[in-house]
């Protein structure tokens, strides 16, 4: 074999055979990368969002409201709080059952974010509450946001594995920080009497918190 095809050989080898097998190695390696960063996302997901309504949960939540109190603080601006409940939620997980109820959650979380602003947070406090920041907004404005988030709850309708269709509505209670020295569970427990005092006077309104 002459020698000059013996070198075209052995270059030929010596360039097709790392290109050959470096791909299929190129792709595992972007495949595992792919993985470690679903991964990772899906912990994240896990860590900062409630599982059954993919809203934040209520560590999560707190963390982003502290650092929005922080920019309001420096800035001037207003922070308002917004606690959910909803009516006699009870009512319907004894009579449709807990997976029709688990439906309306999911729906309820959804109708809150469709008519929140872009920067307002949103997430589920526990059980059948939800709480809402609304960073920059006055009371007159969170009552508009509030208003609507009622509106959409109401106009909501989810059918259980039977057909029947289910509803249900919200009652809001609203607290303004207007004290740059108040706790952020100060501010959450004026908004939770100010939703509590709305229950008493007939479920399905919102209400005004007491000044701090």
């Amino acid at each position: 074999m002459p020698p000059e095809w013996m070198f075209g050989r052995a270059l030929a080898i010596a360039v097709v055979v790392p290109a050959v097998v470096s791909w299929p190695v190129s792709l595992l390696v972007i495949r595992l990368l792919h993985e470690v960063e679903d991964a990772r996302a899906t912990a994240q997901r896990l860590a900062w969002n409630d599982e059954l309504t993919g809203s934040l949960n209520r560590r999560r939540f707190s963390e982003m409201v502290r650092r929005e109190i922080i920019g309001a603080d420096r800035t001037g601006n207003s922070l308002t709080i917004a606690m959910l409940d909803l009516d006699d939620f009870k009512r319907i997980n004894d009579r449709h059952g807990h997976a029709a109820g688990d439906a309306l959650l999911r729906e309820v979380a959804a109708a809150i974010r469709s008519v929140m602003r872009a920067t307002d947070l949103s997430a589920r406090w526990g059980g059948e509450e939800f709480c809402i920041a609304l960073p920059g907004a006055d009371v007159e404005q969170a009552v508009l946001v509030a208003q609507r988030v009622r509106g959409a709850i109401s106009a909501l309708r989810v059918a259980t594995h039977t057909g029947e269709l289910i509803s249900c509505t919200a009652t809001i209670g609203l607290a303004e920080r207007g004290d740059r020295d108040e706790t952020l569970d100060a501010l959450f427990n004026r908004a939770d009497r100010a939703m509590y005092r709305a229950k008493q006077s007939g479920k399905n309104r919102v209400m005004l918190a007491e000044s701090a």
